[in-house]
């Protein structure tokens, strides 16, 4: 755990007075164990404990050792976490690896994918938080509705970042903020299931500490 933290975080210490940093913790790693805890390399126990540690460790030296950075812990993307039960898998982890929450500044969705940016759509919440406003082929020619991924079909409500961003504050009282540095196309992958850099998905909405766009 340490060889990897130590070092990054003495060069945090250099620079967290001089420049504002932040920084985006360990993309995929806690949704992965989050949604794939029943596989048998995934979720081994090895594999939990790894994760779980390394990620505490982390967290907890960032935020005591250079509390002036500000951290955002990933939480992957509608098309992966946007369903319901796998928002509350993943708060439920959170809650037993007894992370340094307080500490942290928010959430990181979309890190180094390519999930549309989309328009938040009204608020309509059916059951809990998922929001029900375009499911069941609902509204579908809304614009917030665009479903590239065909999401909706599968009761996924994260059709694009802004829902899904939404469906996290509601669900977890989070502050957001969304990776949009290869997301401006919405449709340019044959298959939503493609993260491997396909081509022409290009630079999405420059950053901004705007919240609505």
């Amino acid at each position: 755990m340490s060889e990897y933290a130590d070092p990054f975080i003495a060069v945090l210490l250099e620079y967290a007075e001089k420049v504002p940093i932040v920084v985006v913790v360990e993309p995929d790693s806690l949704p992965n164990l989050a949604t794939n805890i029943g596989h048998p390399h995934r979720g081994n126990p090895a594999t939990q404990a790894a994760y779980k540690n390394g990620i505490k460790y982390k967290l907890d030296e960032l935020t005591a050792k250079v509390p002036a950075v500000g951290i955002y812990l990933d939480v992957a993307h509608g098309g992966w976490l946007g369903w319901s039960d796998n928002v509350v898998k993943f708060v439920t982890l959170l809650k037993g690896t007894d992370l340094p929450m307080a500490k942290i500044r928010g959430f990181a969705t979309n890190v180094a994918n390519y999930q549309t940016l989309g328009q938040q759509c009204p608020w309509e919440p059916d059951q809990g938080f998922r929001n029900s406003y375009c499911l069941n082929a609902k509204h579908s020619s809304d614009p917030w509705c665009a479903d590239p991924c065909k999401l909706f079909g599968q009761y996924d409500p994260g059709d694009n970042e802004l829902n899904y961003a939404t469906a996290l504050v509601a669900s977890i009282d989070a502050r957001v903020v969304i990776d949009t540095g290869r997301n401006v196309v919405p449709d340019e992958r044959t298959d939503c299931a493609n993260w491997c850099n396909p081509r022409n998905a290009g630079a999405g909405v420059a950053s901004t500490a705007k919240a609505s766009l």
